[in-house]
């Protein structure tokens, strides 16, 4: 990944400097133009020339750039950013039992606006809390255990319930769990965040929180409504987070998937055979 990132960070100069070495040129030649075909045909001719060359240049570097690495850049920096992010945070409230801790979050929804409902049933799963407002979507599952495939099957039904149900398609949400113990490989998905619509105009973050340990686990980097959401309703802070509230030691996951990453090609990320959960 590394490697690929220095080509494409060279491939990128390259293009700034082309297209703004055009662009100067090519609002200089308007200016001198009259000047130049006033003293010599030839010269004229051949600065259009030139003037068409580097726009051709331009525009070729520009098409190898985004057909190279207009497709996995932002791929590549949501994988850095789960490299590079705190192992977990430390939550801010007081509450170590579940269901407290679910109150607490609650009443801030409230206090801030939101719409909250308790309780509710989306295709036969139980959702603790739902909160809504404007664009703006929180979800809340209290479970004693959590693994893998309860993450993804409550996230399936989540945005199910944001765009099906409720025929939403812009905002941002967040999908917390609350629970005593969460496996590794539930931990393992909370950083990833899940954008929608062609644009990734709906963004969908994960938090898990194991109040009995005041631990947090999701994505911390970079800021984002997202990441707001979660630091004022789950942790109960404001941004930016405190020092004391991070626990900057990378997991064994991060470590395992920087490994990972060393392997990536471009060539298998096109042909959809490179995942990282």
């Amino acid at each position: 990944m590394n490697e690929i990132r220095k080509k494409q960070k060279r491939i990128f100069t390259l293009m700034k400097i082309l297209i703004a070495f055009t662009a100067i040129f090519i609002f200089v030649f308007i200016g001198v133009e009259p000047y130049v075909l006033k003293a010599s045909q030839i010269a004229d001719t051949a600065l259009r020339y030139f003037s068409d060359a580097m726009v051709i240049a331009a525009l070729a570097v520009i098409f190898i750039y985004y057909s190279r690495y207009g497709k996995c850049d932002a791929f590549l920096t949501s994988v850095e950013n789960e490299i590079n992010d705190a192992g977990y945070y430390f939550t801010s409230r007081e509450q170590t039992d579940d269901n407290e801790y679910l109150d607490a979050m609650q009443q801030d929804l409230s206090n801030s606006g939101f719409s909250v409902s308790k309780n509710i049933e989306i295709s036969d799963f139980t959702f603790s809390l739902r909160a809504y407002r404007k664009n703006k979507y929180f979800y809340a599952v209290n479970t004693d255990s959590l693994d893998r495939n309860d993450v993804l099957a409550y996230l399936d039904e989540a945005i199910n319930d944001i765009t099906v149900k409720n025929l939403k398609r812009k905002g941002n949400g967040v999908l917390c769990f609350i629970t005593d113990k969460a496996q590794e490989d539930a931990i393992e998905l909370s950083k990833m965040i899940t954008p929608l619509g062609r644009k990734g105009q709906l963004k969908i973050a994960l938090a898990i929180v194991e109040p009995s340990e005041k631990k947090v686990y999701f994505l911390g980097k970079p800021d984002s409504p997202c990441k707001a959401m979660i630091a004022n309703y789950v942790m109960n802070c404001e941004l930016p987070i405190k020092e004391k509230y991070i626990f900057n030691d990378k997991l064994e996951y991060q470590i395992k998937l920087e490994e990972k990453m060393k392997d990536f090609t471009l060539e298998e990320f096109k042909k959809g055979n490179f995942y990282i959960h």
